[in-house]
């Protein structure tokens, strides 16, 4: 597997204290990572640019972190329903880390050996999915070789895209069950505090329920959120001058769960590609 970049938790440290701050480390003004995050959460940023952002960047992947969404060849999924969700999630990782990021809006097929070109990929949607033969095997190899697959559902009450979770995952990792991410459980005790030290999905005041994965070869190799992060990190309307990406998320959110959001999810990217 040509993975982009599979690193060690001390290289990854150390390319975030290059790019000047980690956890526990000041930045030079004297602020935290979250009030600096806070900040940078107020850059304006159109939604063209946020699903443009690569376009005028070089395309090679290497030595970047990158979260390329599924287009499965099922029809009917709307795996693209949120367009601005990883090209501003990415935005965000590399504003608060200082690490390069890759970002490609079309969508992967992975039955085709592109996909041994990513680490993490990223699939969602409000309908039932699933993936053909060729999409299955191709998957379950990349899985084996390392891969890290994110599920998020769009609905965020429940769904057929939930409902396809264990069916389609019990194929690529054929017996497996859902675990719940617990901080009493070691395999994920790290995932939300590589750079901020969060609460957990279901402990926030925000109505969100805890994430689940699933574990190949002692390693979480598949995650799932119920709680459709991926309408917390889209570039949200209508913008208002006072603050340009707008203050509502999907499903009556506001920019407190925004901000927790792309914590979660920074968190989780540097988790995926260091274990």
């Amino acid at each position: 597997m040509q993975k982009q970049m599979k690193l060690s938790g001390w290289m990854v440290m150390g390319m975030v204290i290059a790019a000047g701050g980690a956890a526990g480390v000041r930045p030079a003004a004297g602020q935290s990572w979250a009030e600096r995050a806070g900040q940078l959460n107020r850059k304006e940023i159109t939604v063209e640019e946020a699903s443009n952002r690569s376009a005028s960047e070089e395309k090679d992947r290497r030595n970047k972190l990158s979260v390329r969404g599924i287009k499965p060849a099922m029809p009917g999924v709307d795996w693209n329903t949120d367009p601005t969700a990883l090209p501003y999630l990415l935005y965000q990782v590399n504003k608060r880390t200082g690490m390069e990021v890759h970002v490609e809006s079309e969508g992967l097929d992975i039955a085709t050996r592109e996909l041994f070109e990513h680490t993490v990929v990223y699939l969602t949607a409000h309908t039932r999915w699933g993936f053909n033969e060729k999409e299955t095997a191709n998957m379950a190899r990349w899985l084996q070789r390392g891969g890290t697959l994110f599920l998020d559902d769009c609905y965020n009450r429940g769904s057929p895209f939930a409902d396809s979770v264990r069916p389609e995952v019990a194929k690529l990792i054929p017996g497996s069950e859902p675990n719940v991410l617990l901080k009493a459980d070691s395999r994920v005790a790290d995932v939300f505090r590589m750079i901020y030290a969060t609460i957990w999905p279901g402990e926030a005041e925000f109505e969100n329920r805890p994430w689940q994965y699933f574990v190949l070869d002692a390693r979480p190799a598949i995650f799932f959120s119920p709680n459709d992060d991926g309408c917390g990190w889209e570039v949200s309307t209508p913008p208002t001058a006072s603050n340009p990406i707008g203050e509502g998320i999907g499903h009556g959110g506001d920019n407190r769960q925004r901000e927790l959001m792309y914590q979660w999810a920074t968190n989780w990217i540097l988790f995926a590609f260091t274990h």
